[in-house]
């Protein structure tokens, strides 16, 4: 999606030598500081993401109505996001952090693979051999970190291509025996979509949504997150994250639920389930039953949500991977199916009719369609 770095520092399940009895095992909003980069418009030709309902400014207040003082935020959009500025913002934060810290920094726009290094793009990046010398390095964030953070964990969230990169900085937080995560929406090697898919799940859990709460005992820890994380990308966007830790167990906690969470039993698609319809893949978030039975499906579409309400038989389960297909079928052929056309392969034909396989779906939805149904890539349809 939107490029999108994130460093946290929230304090949590530091089990360093000697500290065992001042672990924490949860984050603290108010011993946070949190530096958060936006950039969706650039001096170099680079693509521009609409700026409409954007995830880093809802960052922002959600870290305020958790707790986190306004005074400990800093929050860089576009035109404030140059190298420089984003050096010194940095610089002044971790000098402000003390022993039971936590420190955030998020990152919104472009990233790219440069050798051994990672270069998420600052406002005034320039492209070509210069990125090297004017573009924002996580080499120099992970040593800026290393050298100068004075807090207990940190974490590091990536919302941007080979986001994954962030690694670097646990690994070097690491050699100084801190506890940190990253959790990115992209692994090292790929890039990522341009939706804000990755940054929403990270605000569902920070805003304590009963769907984040997979075990249902009220708290929403990192091990939790980052299944939703998981399972967001592949379902929704067709991709894998990427994730890397050290001294942070899967139960640290993010925070409670703000609600009850009422799972109905029996259900051909459970609440939370990712399906498609029509062509489009969503998340089950509830039913209706008045005259018929309805499921209500989430879409997520760039950064806003959209609930929509489809019969049983519409829905099919979601068997998306990482390549954006259920399997390695190849299509080649499109079928009509509830008005919608879907791609499929022929797996035999006999008497004027089809037997198909949808590549998105499992075979048990394989069926024998007609020419009225079934159309091939030569037709020009």
């Amino acid at each position: 999606m939107h490029r999108v770095l994130l460093l946290v520092v929230l304090g949590g399940c530091v089990l360093l030598p000697g500290q065992a009895s001042d672990a924490i095992d949860s984050w603290e909003p108010a011993n946070t500081y949190a530096v958060i980069i936006g950039v969706t418009r650039f001096e170099s030709d680079l693509t521009k993401y609409p700026r409409r309902h954007r995830k880093d400014r809802e960052l922002r207040d959600l870290l305020i109505q958790r707790g986190t003082p306004p005074n400990q935020i800093s929050l860089l959009l576009d035109s404030e996001a140059t190298l420089e500025n984003i050096r010194q913002t940095i610089k002044s934060t971790l000098s402000a952090t003390s022993e039971s810290s936590t420190l955030l920094i998020y990152y919104a726009g472009h990233g790219w693979k440069t050798g051994d290094d990672f270069c998420f793009a600052n406002y005034d990046v320039v492209l070509g051999r210069d990125n090297l010398k004017t573009g924002w390095l996580v080499s120099d964030l992970a040593n800026e970190v290393h050298d100068n953070f004075k807090g207990r964990q940190a974490v590091f969230l990536g919302d941007c291509c080979h986001s994954g990169g962030m690694r670097l900085a646990v690994e070097a937080l690491r050699r100084r025996g801190v506890a940190s995560f990253s959790l990115t929406s992209a692994t090292t090697a790929i890039t990522s979509t341009g939706n804000w898919t990755f940054t929403q799940s990270v605000l569902d859990a920070l805003a304590g949504r009963p769907l984040m709460d997979t075990n249902r005992d009220g708290v929403i820890t990192l091990g939790e997150l980052r299944s939703e994380v998981n399972s967001a990308m592949l379902h929704l966007e067709g991709q894998k994250t990427g994730f890397s830790s050290s001294g942070t167990g899967d139960g640290f906690v993010i925070g409670s639920t703000d609600r009850e969470m009422i799972d109905l039993p029996n259900l051909a698609f459970p609440v939370g389930s990712y399906i498609r319809v029509k062509g489009r893949y969503g998340r089950i978030i509830g039913l209706v039953e008045d005259r018929h039975r309805n499921y209500v499906v989430e879409f997520f579409n760039y950064a806003e949500k959209e609930v929509k309400r489809f019969a049983e038989s519409e829905l099919r389960l979601s068997r998306r991977d990482s390549t954006g297909r259920s399997g390695n079928t190849e299509p080649d052929c499109e079928v009509k199916w509830q008005g919608e056309w879907y791609a499929a392969r022929v797996m035999r034909k006999a008497g004027g009719r089809w037997f198909i396989h949808y590549v998105e779906d499992d075979h048990t939805w394989d069926e024998w369609v007609g020419a009225d149904r079934i159309r091939f890539p030569s037709q020009g349809e």
